[in-house]
């Protein structure tokens, strides 16, 4: 794991691991707006961010669950596409709901201090792309390079302040969409735990 803030990106890359057993230390506020920042956020005047998106769509969002994070109370967050501030969606505990539908003995989702889930809407990739071979599923694999890239972005921003971190995948979409509160046309993708390692 990388000691703190000025590695470079060669030591991020280096250091990164997949983390899946964290202390009980909770993480900052501060901390987590880096990360989400790596995931999505605007690096210019004229609206580009952090990752490529295919025809600028910008499909996706992320929803936040702390489980350990000072100053922020369990619950649900939505991130707010255009500043980056959390708006609580409800104040329910989801992560025991969320191991539940993972697929397997996932424990590290309910023991993260931080979740974050991409979630995407693939309605509108999907009908942009209808046109390009293999059709049908040119837009899709567009969201998930897309989630993917936000996904590494952020996993690296984490390594670079010395925090773990795990990407998960399995999961049962229609379980984990309910207990993420989602309505169509956004469902998810992939969930990302972060926290500091237990050596």
């Amino acid at each position: 794991m990388c000691s703190g803030i000025n590695t470079t990106l060669e030591d991020a890359i280096r250091h990164r691991r997949s983390v899946r057993r964290y202390s009980k230390a909770a993480l900052s506020v501060e901390q987590v707006e880096r990360i989400l920042w790596a995931g999505q956020g605007i690096t210019s005047e004229d609206g580009l961010r952090t990752v490529p998106s295919a025809h600028g769509l910008q499909p996706l969002r992320l929803v936040v669950v702390p489980g350990r994070v000072d100053g922020l109370p369990n619950g649900t967050y939505d991130v707010d596409r255009e500043t980056n501030r959390l708006r609580q969606m409800h104040d329910k505990d989801v992560q025991a709901l969320l191991r539940d539908a993972a697929v397997d003995n996932q424990t590290w989702i309910a023991d993260a201090p931080l979740l974050v889930s991409i979630c995407a809407d693939y309605t509108k990739p999907c009908r942009a792309f209808a046109d390009q071979k293999p059709y049908g599923r040119r837009g899709s694999r567009y969201v998930e390079i897309e989630a993917g890239a936000a996904a590494q972005n952020m996993m690296l921003m984490a390594t670079n302040m010395g925090l773990g971190s795990v990407l998960v995948a399995g999961f049962d979409d229609d379980r984990t969409a309910d207990a993420l509160g989602l309505e169509l046309p956004f469902s998810p993708v992939l969930h990302l735990c972060f926290g500091i390692a237990l050596s």
